[in-house]
């Protein structure tokens, strides 16, 4: 039996202790990473995704790229999780080597904070940054392994 292949990310459920301190930085983060679509949903205690409605309240917002015809959108839903703390954990974008220097800009215009270059970006191409509560971020342009 062959070895099943990687087909990528079908989504990312980020928690944040408050929707309403990240998702201006969301709203204007997401489209640049062509996730233009936007969705307010309401997940309960068990992990469970609904409409919002009488007793359940947006508590998530999920950004989606435009369908490809015939495939599943990826989203990133970032979900209110008032016992969640920061942790170390990131999350690494990928985005094209010839516009990672045009990154910093737009991070800085977004809100991003504690924006730092790798200490070596022709070795690991990426600069790092934190929404406005901590979450750890990348925006990275690695090459292929040789």
């Amino acid at each position: 039996m062959a070895m099943p292949r990687f087909l990528g990310v079908d989504h990312i459920d980020a928690r944040v202790p408050s929707l309403i301190a990240v998702e201006p930085f969301y709203d204007a983060l997401m489209p640049l990473f062509g996730l233009t679509k936007k969705v307010q949903a309401h997940v309960d205690a068990a992990g469970d995704w609904h409409e919002p409605g009488p007793g359940k309240p947006a508590n998530a917002s999920e950004f989606y790229e435009t369908p490809e015809p015939g495939q599943a959108a990826c989203f990133i839903g970032i979900i209110e999780d008032p016992t969640m703390t920061v942790t170390r954990t990131r999350i690494a974008f990928r985005v094209g080597a010839a516009e990672l220097e045009s990154w910093e800009q737009r991070l800085r215009d977004v809100g991003a904070r504690n924006i730092e270059r790798s200490a070596d970006l022709e070795a690991y191409p990426a600069i790092f940054f934190e929404d406005p509560i901590g979450t750890r971020l990348e925006v990275c342009a690695r090459k292929p392994r040789a």
